[in-house]
């Protein structure tokens, strides 16, 4: 059934991570990067400047255990083997926090690159994949994810040539838009190029969502997408917590 979701809808599961017990750790190392995420805007603000720190909620699959360990669950690796194959690496990870006067995330698709410079092939469904991790559960109010059925492949009507971010999908894909809630430790697995989005905040608990890009061995990232230079440096907002420089890992 897992293939067969994946090949009609663009998108399977949910799953269940095997081992559940790190999800805590995780999510409060999101909280942490988020909150030196805060200060340096707040700093910035103060200033008079705007923030050129880069972005502390992306690319920290490298740098914290509780965060890169998740990448390694034995159900993920499997799901992610039988759907794809093997030969992944990660190469790209974000995370999204989302409470009381957060908005939505536009209408959009992953696929930043297609293999160094050529040119985004948004039907080929033999690369490019996104792996979404729920790590607080993530309901109808929460700020729900939705994704449009089967926008990876061409739609009669409905014209891809558009830009990665809309504000609104046309008609001829309405009936096709899917609520996607999710409960502490699922995980879902798409094809990049599928459309999808977050709503924004309306009630509830704060939730965390955790999203890693997958592509198979051999891609080559343009500059424009490469990895983030993450750190090194301790600072007064992280005191007890050491990052390393993120970048591609081998995935399975």
């Amino acid at each position: 059934m897992s293939r067969e979701q994946l090949s009609r809808d663009g998108l399977a599961g949910p799953y269940e991570l095997a081992d559940k017990s790190g999800l805590d750790a995780a999510r409060d190392a999101v909280f942490e990067l988020k909150a030196l995420r805060r200060q340096q805007n707040l700093t910035a603000q103060k200033a008079g400047t705007e923030n050129t720190h880069v972005n502390p909620l992306i690319d920290r699959h490298m740098d914290v255990p509780a965060i890169r360990d998740l990448w390694f669950d034995a159900n993920l690796q499997a799901v992610a083997t039988d759907l794809f194959g093997s030969g992944l690496f990660l190469w790209r990870s974000n995370f999204f926090v989302k409470s009381d006067g957060t908005g939505q995330n536009k209408w959009h698709h992953d696929r930043h690159f297609e293999n160094g410079n050529a040119s985004i092939d948004l039907f080929d469904t033999s690369n490019h994949f996104t792996a979404t991790l729920a790590l607080t559960d993530i309901s109808l109010t929460e700020g729900r994810i939705e994704y449009v059925r089967g926008s990876h492949l061409p739609i009669e009507g409905f014209d891809r040539d558009i830009p990665r971010h809309i504000l609104e999908v046309p008609q001829v894909v309405q009936d096709r838009v899917t609520p996607l809630p999710l409960k502490r430790g699922q995980f879902v697995l798409f094809h990049s190029s599928l459309l999808h989005r977050s709503l924004a905040f309306g009630e509830g608990n704060r939730r965390v969502s955790m999203a890693g890009r997958l592509a198979r061995t051999g891609t080559a990232i343009p500059e424009y997408g490469a990895s983030n230079p993450a750190g090194g440096a301790q600072t007064a907002a992280e005191p007890n917590v050491y990052y390393r420089e993120s970048g591609i890992m081998p995935f399975n």
